[in-house]
C-alpha cells in the first residue's frame, strides 16, 4: 500500500485535512512568534548572508525550532525540499506563512529525485534554500550527502548556521528539540560560506558539521534581522 501523502488524500477526507492542516499551523506559527517576543535574540555573521543572497542555510536537525524562532520571514526567493507525508501538512502551511514562495514536496523513497531536481533547478536561478543534514530521521548530526551536492550540481555555498542559548531545554522526540527558555538569550551565528567541488568534499563536509555545532563562548551579535 503507497504512503498516504498529502496528494492521495480521498476526495471526501480533502476539507477536514486542510483544516487540520491550518488549525495547527497557524498555531505553530503564532507558537514561535510567542517564543520570539519573550526571548532576546541577536545575530552575528550577517555579513555572509549579505554577500550571497543565493545560498544554501543548514542547521542541526535538533536546532529546528531555534531557526524557526529567530527567523520570522523570508523575503528573498526560498524553495525548500519537504517531507510530504500527511501527517506534515501544519508544518508546509507554516513554511507558507513565513514567507516560502515554494515548497519541492519529496523524500528518500516519495519522488525524492524530482524534488531536488526541483531545488537545484531554483538554486541555479538564484534562489536560496534551507535544509538539516542529519534529517528527517538521522543519524543525528551526521552529515548526508545532500547538502553537498546541492553545493556541487549549483555553486551556491552552504551557510551553517550555530545556536549559542544561555538557557535551553529539550523534547522528548529522536533528535530531542532544543528550545530556549522564555526570557533568555540567544544568539544565531552564520559561519563561513562553504562552496562545495569534487576535490573539497569531505573537507567541506567536515567544515560544515563544524559551522552547525554550538559555540564554547557568545558569539558577538546585534538584534538587527539579517535580509533574507
Amino acid at each position: 500500500m503507497p504512503a498516504r501523502t498529502i496528494h492521495n488524500i480521498p476526495l471526501i477526507l480533502r476539507p477536514f485535512f486542510l483544516l487540520f492542516g491550518w488549525i495547527v499551523g497557524v498555531a505553530f506559527f503564532l507558537h514561535q512568534r510567542l517564543y520570539r517576543i519573550l526571548c532576546r535574540i541577536e545575530y552575528a555573521g550577517k555579513e555572509h548572508i549579505e554577500q550571497h543572497p543565493g545560498h544554501i542555510l543548514c542547521v542541526w536537525h535538533e536546532n529546528l525550532p531555534l531557526f524557526f524562532i529567530s527567523h520570522p520571514y523570508f523575503r528573498h526567493p526560498n524553495i525548500w525540499m519537504t517531507y510530504p507525508l500527511w501527517f506534515m501538512k501544519p508544518i508546509h502551511i507554516m513554511k507558507k506563512l513565513i514567507g516560502i514562495q515554494e515548497l519541492a514536496y519529496g523524500a528518500s523513497g516519495i519522488d525524492g529525485k524530482a524534488a531536488l531536481q526541483q531545488v537545484l533547478d531554483r538554486l541555479e536561478e538564484g534562489w536560496s534554500t534551507f535544509l538539516s543534514p542529519d534529517g528527517p530521521k538521522g543519524p543525528l548530526k551526521v552529515a548526508k550527502d545532500g547538502v553537498l551536492l546541492m553545493s556541487m550540481k549549483t555553486g551556491s555555498p552552504v551557510i551553517p548556521i550555530q545556536f549559542w542559548v544561555e538557557r535551553d531545554r529539550r523534547i522528548n522526540s529522536w533528535d530531542r528539540k532544543r528550545y530556549p527558555r522564555l526570557g533568555t538569550k540567544m544568539v544565531v551565528a552564520y559561519g563561513e560560506p562553504v562552496f562545495v567541488t569534487e576535490e573539497n568534499w569531505e573537507a567541506a563536509r567536515k567544515q560544515i558539521s563544524e559551522g552547525m555545532s554550538d559555540p564554547f563562548e557568545r558569539p558577538l551579535g546585534d538584534r538587527s534581522l539579517p535580509d533574507l
